[in-house]
């Protein structure tokens, strides 16, 4: 069983901006339900029926109060540009998030309901599943399953929470194989366009489930366009996508990559970037020396599995991170070669 690795600040109730449920009126309910996109979401709940994808659910916001023990502090988990509580809805454990700071505006409302479009498009095992949302409070909230923290936090911030090789070769193939499956599954690409090791959640048996999906869009291959404004998180962004703007699936890619360097040398990119530094040049740096063992995390290197597999795993991550997007593989190429690697290991533990 994995402990709860979800960073958490101290509580501030000035942040929340949500008012005891017996504080909202009737009408101030029905001003928050339309104001928050109630007429777009039950459209696109209506044309999801039938298709073999389960609709979410819309809950009141008493549903959410009480599922939340009254919003107490006690009941969060997890706080950044958004707040998340751990709740129980419909005898079921859940996350329930709300991002603050962005009250009626339109951004917020157009980042929730993008959220809520692309996960009805995604039925995929790796990817954090979305039960439904609450559009009575000021804020909107979504109501996903609940995990077990990022993979940004098990790598960075928990020392409690040490991830083996095998472990980060298995998460790798799994959110490979989501990504893949966004890219292929529908008429139209989905490319998620915020790939980073905080958008990677864990269950209690480190199954990795992709998450955060507010900037994701779909695309036309036959058809690339610049999409302003550029969107990401520092360390992961594409370069070229960075120079053009121009969003492919090779956008993904790219930040996959970089997330497969970050599980070798178990540095943060994010934090690197600050500091004038560059992860992707850092690793290219060593790679050409012939000297990448230096840069594993070395806790790693006292496994013998690292060894047998590393070569493999870091010729992969300098083809994702290639500066152009022509010479990067394809996700479902991705997928294939990490399946080749995971599969000597899997034989191995079974023996």
């Amino acid at each position: 069983m994995l402990k709860s690795c979800y960073s958490c600040s101290s509580y501030d109730p000035y942040m929340l901006e949500i008012p005891a449920v017996n504080e909202l009126t009737s009408e101030e309910k029905e001003i928050n339900f339309i104001r928050n996109g109630a007429v777009l979401l039950e459209m696109q709940i209506a044309c999801f029926k039938g298709k073999g994808k389960e609709p979410i659910k819309i809950y009141s916001d008493e549903d959410i109060y009480r599922a939340t023990n009254g919003y107490h502090p006690a009941q969060i988990i997890g706080r950044n540009i958004a707040t998340v509580y751990r709740g129980n809805l419909e005898d079921r454990a859940v996350a329930i998030k709300t991002r603050h700071g962005l009250s009626g505006s339109d951004e917020l409302i157009e980042f929730f309901l993008n959220q809520v479009t692309i996960k009805q498009q995604i039925s995929h095992k790796n990817v954090v599943r979305l039960y439904g949302c609450c559009l009575e409070t000021h804020i909107p909230m979504l109501v996903h399953e609940l995990m077990h923290g990022n993979l940004f936090d098990h790598l960075h911030r928990s020392s409690e929470c040490w991830i083996s090789w095998k472990n980060r070769l298995r998460i790798a193939t799994e959110i490979a194989y989501a990504i893949s499956y966004m890219h292929s599954a529908e008429s139209k690409p989905i490319v998620h366009r915020n790939v980073k090791s905080a958008s990677i959640f864990l269950d209690e048996s480190l199954s990795a489930k992709l998450s955060n999906f507010g900037v994701s869009i779909s695309i036309d291959p036959e058809d690339l366009k610049p999409a302003w404004p550029l969107v990401g998180s520092e360390g992961y962004i594409d370069p070229e996508y960075a120079e053009t703007l121009v969003v492919s699936e090779k956008c993904d890619v790219y930040s996959f990559g970089v997330v497969m360097v970050e599980l070798i040398t178990g540095k943060d990119p994010a934090n690197m970037w600050i500091q004038g530094g560059d992860i992707v040049k850092y690793f290219f740096s060593h790679m050409t020396q012939n000297c990448v063992l230096d840069i594993v995390d070395q806790r790693l290197l006292l496994e013998g599995s690292v060894k047998s597999t590393i070569a493999q795993f870091t010729e992969l991550t300098m083809r994702c991170v290639q500066s152009q997007g022509e010479r990067r593989p394809t996700m479902e190429e991705v997928v294939l070669q990490l399946q080749k690697m995971q599969k000597p290991l899997d034989l191995c533990s079974r023996s």
